[in-house]
């Protein structure tokens, strides 16, 4: 709590009433003093539980989508599974609603200011009623990436304005921005959105892609005992069915600018939208990035949001070993001599690769390799 230049007055008007009152004599000239002291005090106090009671509210309320806006092309029934309300891609607007709220009697005034994204945000009251104190913002045309809502403060001071309480919120995300994305397969797709409802379950084949729990009727053969000891419970392997395929797609980890990383983003995010509306899963990866989860790889919504981060390091630096696919493709700015290695691994172990490069530089491949801008569609 921190006094203003209006305290000072007050305490200098204070003192100089109880000198004139000194060498005056009039007696209602210390009572005006103490009146004026006691004002000082009162206002310190009523800031001090204006502050306690007051905390800042920040809720996603709407998205208003874009023209182009990929959210109309995906089906019912993936929609049923997205993030809620609903998914937000490159382009769309973002309506937030922030506030104050307190707690019990009504208080004020408080004043709430930090920033969402790249927005800075200022709003204040005279009062917070019981019920709270809201407004609405418009977002346009969000970026990818997260929306965080950081340097928050809450503002507030008392009635004469002598003092000044500031009480910083911890940040906080609000909303993911994912790439857009568009079929990228020049031929049609036979099995598209039949597969995508009923993609083939797990089997007997030989790739491992994921673990869960014991159900009777499980091989003991394929209970993965450390996992069983890491969790307190029996956890089995899961086999990918054979047939199936597993698509990695193998990111710039160090694109050169935000342009470049939004277009890997795009491409990858198509790649990874042909593939499992036809029943296929797939990996993200990338040199020293954190890869995507093994028991998601059928998810395209854990796709999208894979690279709505991207490019998420690992933790701790750790590096990752690249996926076992049947098929590979590079989504790469320039040079990675590392991914080019990756796929001509994949390429010995008899898998098809390919790659997309944003920009006219160099990637050395045994294999088709197209060069695209930074302008979407491509």
């Amino acid at each position: 709590m921190r006094p203003t230049p209006r305290l000072a007055g007050a305490v200098a008007l204070a003192a100089v009433v109880e000198y004139y009152g000194t060498t005056s004599e009039v007696s209602w000239l210390f009572l005006l003093a103490s009146w004026i002291a006691a004002l000082c005090l009162v206002c310190f106090v009523y800031a001090l539980w204006n502050r306690a009671g007051l905390r800042p509210y920040l809720r996603f309320r709407a998205v208003t989508s874009a023209a182009d806006s990929p959210a109309g092309e995906i089906p019912t029934h993936l929609l049923r599974n997205a993030p809620l309300p609903a998914p937000i891609f490159e382009g769309d607007g973002l309506e937030i609603e922030v506030g104050l709220d307190t707690s019990g009697a009504p208080r004020g005034p408080a004043r709430l200011a930090g920033f969402i994204g790249s927005e800075r945000i200022a709003a204040a009251t005279g009062l917070v009623p019981r019920s709270g104190w809201r407004r609405t913002l418009a977002l346009p045309g969000l970026r990818r990436g997260p929306v965080d809502a950081r340097a928050f403060v809450v503002e507030s001071s008392d009635l004469a304005g002598m003092f000044r309480g500031r009480r910083p919120s911890p940040d906080a995300e609000v909303a993911l921005v994912m790439p857009r994305f568009a079929s990228l397969s020049s031929k049609p797709q036979t099995r598209e959105l039949e597969a995508s409802v009923a993609a083939p379950r797990a089997g007997s084949g030989t790739e491992v892609f994921g673990v869960r729990e014991y159900r009777p009727g499980d091989s003991l053969r394929r209970i993965h005992w450390r996992s069983s000891a890491r969790h307190g419970e029996l956890v089995v392997r899961e086999y990918e069915p054979p047939g199936v395929q597993t698509l990695g797609i193998f990111c710039d980890p160090r694109p050169a600018s935000a342009e470049v990383a939004d277009q890997v983003a795009r491409l990858a995010a198509s790649e990874a939208w042909d593939c499992i509306r036809n029943g296929g899963r797939v990996m993200l990866w990338g040199p020293g990035l954190a890869p995507s989860a093994p028991g998601e790889a059928r998810s395209f919504w854990a796709a999208l949001e894979w690279l709505a981060r991207y490019p998420q390091p690992a933790p701790s630096g750790e590096e990752v070993d690249p996926p076992s696919v049947t098929e590979a493709v590079a989504v790469v700015g320039a040079g990675q001599k590392e991914i080019a290695d990756t796929l001509e691994a994949v390429r010995r172990r008899g898998g098809s690769v390919r790659a997309w490069v944003v920009g006219d530089g160099d990637f050395d491949l045994d294999g088709p390799v197209q060069h695209v801008g930074t302008d979407w569609p491509p």
